[in-house]
């Protein structure tokens, strides 16, 4: 008996743009997968990861001044870190004692603008358009005092759980001093350490292309902070004139709350302007409108542009997407954290693909004392055609080639 022939089966070779939709979706899957892992893996190790960015953040903030200990004044190295980041500490305990004090002293004004604020908001309830009589808000006073008076352990126990969150917080704050002091005295180690781990071949680009997202990372934390307190100081300047309280803190508030990309401006704005609508009335408050606007548009249209350069060139939807997305996983710490992170990640795509933002790396410049205004294609943004449609792949070739063909200041000299 013969043995029976296999069956011949027909292989129908998928279209091509059939292959080409699964290779996409399976790319999809294969992000979507490894970006959860990440996720999660950061959420498990936030408390220790998000102090070591911290501390790398102020390590790229306080190089120049390291340099200047270290290299001028032939500090050792980490004689000159620890004067450092203790002359840091010092500064910022001096700022947050003296806006403290100013609180304490005004607080008292604080309450008093705030009864005669709800007296204001009682005759407007009373005689308004809603026409609650007294009775009535009386009675609202009232359950909202019952309300209070029930909730009494609620809000201990809330307290309790604040007061372990400024623990955490405190240690994280120790944790990254910890880890700026380290890199400041001896980071040239621990980074060349880390690429040795690379073959031959690949360590040399490894190394160049974290050096493009050091000066990128310096860059932003330097300008941020001139921004920061011009914003803070300039505001501050007009809130002082018009006499409002609390300059200090509010200085100190806005400070902070201009590291956050985007919103945070807007909220430092609305707060000044809530205070002069508060404490000054209506015309005070357009004035302070006014003062918000003309500072804000010198930092970003002048002081930006003139200290950053290049350096931190993303996109506004990227920023905004960026500083969306980061404050949904992480809260502020996701808003403060993104645009630097995402800045560097971009300087160093850019090195590795071939288009080298800081070309006067490569021409002898230094990533700890260059400035990227001279390490940068001296060769300003090509403007955007002006007709809708105009940008074509041809365009951005050819902006990219005449960007790459200009030279940096430090090729020049």
């Amino acid at each position: 008996m013969r043995p029976a022939r296999p069956v011949k089966t027909m292989k129908m070779p998928l279209p091509r743009p059939f292959q080409v939709v699964g290779a996409v979706a399976l790319l999809i899957v294969a992000v979507y997968a490894a970006g959860w892992v990440l996720i999660q893996v950061g959420a498990m190790v936030s408390q220790v990861l998000i102090p070591i960015v911290v501390g790398v953040l102020l390590a790229a903030l306080l190089m120049p001044t390291q340099l200047l200990f270290n290299h001028k004044l032939r500090l050792p190295r980490y004689v000159s870190a620890a004067v450092t980041v203790v002359g840091v500490v010092a500064i910022i305990g001096g700022i947050v004692y003296f806006a403290g004090r100013s609180i304490g002293k005004g607080i008292g004004d604080v309450v008093a603008s705030l009864q005669e604020v709800l007296d204001q908001a009682e005759k407007w309830l009373a005689t308004g358009p809603l026409g609650i009589d007294h009775e009535q808000l009386k009675g609202l006073f009232s359950q909202g005092r019952e309300w209070l008076s029930a909730n009494t352990s609620t809000l201990s126990s809330g307290a309790l759980n604040a007061t372990s969150s400024v623990g955490t917080v405190l240690v994280g704050v120790f944790l990254a001093l910890i880890v700026a002091l380290f890199i400041l005295a001896e980071g040239d180690r621990l980074f060349s350490f880390m690429i040795m781990v690379f073959p031959d071949p690949t360590r040399t680009k490894v190394r160049e292309t974290i050096r493009r997202s050091w000066v990128t990372l310096g860059s932003w934390a330097r300008t941020q902070v001139v921004v920061s307190a011009v914003d803070a100081v300039g505001i501050g300047i007009g809130a002082a004139i018009l006499g409002l309280p609390f300059v200090i803190p509010m200085i100190v508030i806005t400070f902070l709350l201009c590291f956050i990309p985007l919103f945070g401006a807007f909220l430092s704005g609305a707060m000044f302007v809530l205070v002069a609508l508060l404490f000054k009335g209506s015309i005070a408050a357009l004035i302070m409108i006014g003062v918000v606007i003309a500072v804000q548009q010198l930092e970003s249209n002048v002081l930006q542009p003139l200290l950053m350069g290049k350096a931190v060139n993303l996109h506004p939807l990227v920023v905004l997407l960026g500083v969306t997305t980061g404050t949904y996983l992480l809260g502020l710490t996701g808003a403060l954290l993104t645009v630097p992170i995402l800045a560097a990640v971009n300087a160093g795509y850019k090195y590795w693909v071939g288009r080298d933002p800081f070309p006067g790396l490569s021409a002898g410049g230094s990533a700890l004392a260059g400035s990227p205004r001279t390490l940068a294609p001296r060769r300003k943004a090509a403007k955007l055609p002006k007709m809708v449609g105009g940008v074509t792949p041809q365009w951005i070739e050819h902006d990219r080639e005449a960007e790459a063909a200009a030279p940096s200041v430090a090729e020049e000299d």
